[in-house]
């Protein structure tokens, strides 16, 4: 008996489709690659601040990709709201507060929210995959 067709579309077609992450400062596209590096070393994604891209690894597994996807964007959003590491160009040493961190971080979910609502139910609407 032939399996029934379903409207399922996967989870990587749908980020494809989104395509790009609007961080109000700049857009980022959204992109699969294989080999992914970070200094050397191999990485499921990555942002491109040069070229304001998302990379993902082309053959990173399905229910691992909302996440590698969210950590990206939170990389994004807390270099946004001014939460910078120090291999980000940025030398003021991270000593904030759980108040401070707690407050900018919502702040940037909110600008993730209203800026990508696509994207936002994507990653957070459980019927997405």
């Amino acid at each position: 008996m032939p399996r029934p067709k379903t409207n399922k579309t996967n989870l990587k077609a749908k980020i494809k489709e989104v395509g790009t992450l609007d961080a109000g400062w700049s857009t980022f596209s959204i992109l699969f690659k294989k080999n992914i590096k970070a200094e050397a070393d191999d990485c499921l994604g990555l942002v491109d601040w040069d070229t304001c891209e998302i990379h993902i690894d082309d053959t990173a597994k399905e229910d691992i990709l909302k996440e590698i996807l969210l950590h990206e964007i939170m990389h994004v959003l807390l270099s946004t709201i001014g939460i910078k590491a120090e291999d980000e160009d940025c030398h003021i040493p991270i000593s904030f507060t759980n108040e401070y961190i707690t407050e900018q971080t919502s702040r940037g979910l909110i600008l993730l929210h209203r800026l990508n609502p696509e994207l936002w139910n994507l990653i957070f609407d459980d019927k997405s995959n």
